[in-house]
């Protein structure tokens, strides 16, 4: 059991990977076209449903060889939220956004350029879902202004980057609520976008300025020698003169 489960956990991240964007084609589909019919619309939820079971035997998995399970229930609590969240409309948005975190489990590189990619991953998905939860929301409320998904994307780009123009705004609890999250979110994962840019320039930086500092050393080095050889010849030149004179 344990060798099948270590040969899961080695195959999941790209299977998940695939899994995470269907999910999310599949919350996303009914919302983009709301004329959708009966038949599709059951295929899109029998889809979701089909994979969340994946999820959380995923997440089942890797929680049964951890060695420490608090400390990785911690560190993955999104994951966490893709299976214990109910297939409630505002909270299928959540769980479509856990289910994209998968894009980026499997990042290669530096330490901050996993970071960047996780950040940027995990930023696309939020707008993208909270413009569709908005959509969901505000479709037909009275007095609405986001009822379509055009509008709905317009909304969540001008909150996440704290501009709010105004001109569209969610008139539902549920909308709201949407709103508050994304607000939130945004200032954080933009703060934390700048802050990994930061860090890859000062990282290329000091790479830089590495091969400068390692030649500076090496012709420091070589001066000294030279003077070391260049004293020790007069010395000699000195005791010559010592014994010629003698």
């Amino acid at each position: 059991m344990k060798r099948a489960i270590e040969w899961w956990t080695k195959l999941s991240p790209t299977f998940l990977q695939t899994l995470g964007i269907i999910f999310l084609a599949g919350y996303a589909w009914p919302i983009i076209n709301p004329n959708l019919s009966p038949g599709l619309h059951s295929l899109c939820n029998w889809t979701l449903f089909i994979i969340w079971i994946f999820f959380a035997f995923d997440y089942i998995a890797r929680l049964s060889i951890a060695e420490n399970k608090k400390v990785f229930v911690r560190k993955n609590l999104l994951d966490l939220a893709a299976v214990a969240l109910p297939f409630l409309p505002l909270l299928r948005a959540i769980r479509a956004l856990a289910a994209v975190t998968v894009l980026s489990r499997r990042n290669r590189g530096s330490r901050s350029q996993q970071v960047t990619t996780s950040v940027v991953t995990l930023a696309f998905a939020t707008w993208f879902a909270a413009g569709l939860a908005v959509t969901d929301a505000e479709r037909h409320a009275v007095g609405a202004t986001i009822q379509s998904v055009g509008v709905g994307w317009w909304w969540a780009i001008t909150t996440m980057a704290t501009v709010g123009y105004g001109d569209t705004y969610p008139v539902t609890t549920q909308g709201r609520i949407v709103g508050t999250a994304l607000m939130i979110m945004g200032v954080a994962l933009l703060g934390t976008i700048t802050a990994s840019i930061a860090s890859n320039f000062n990282l290329a930086n000091s790479e830089d300025s590495g091969p400068r500092s390692t030649s500076a050393n090496s012709n420091a080095a070589s001066l000294n020698k030279v003077h070391a050889e260049l004293d020790a010849l007069k010395k000699r030149m000195a005791e010559l003169e010592s014994k010629l004179e003698n």
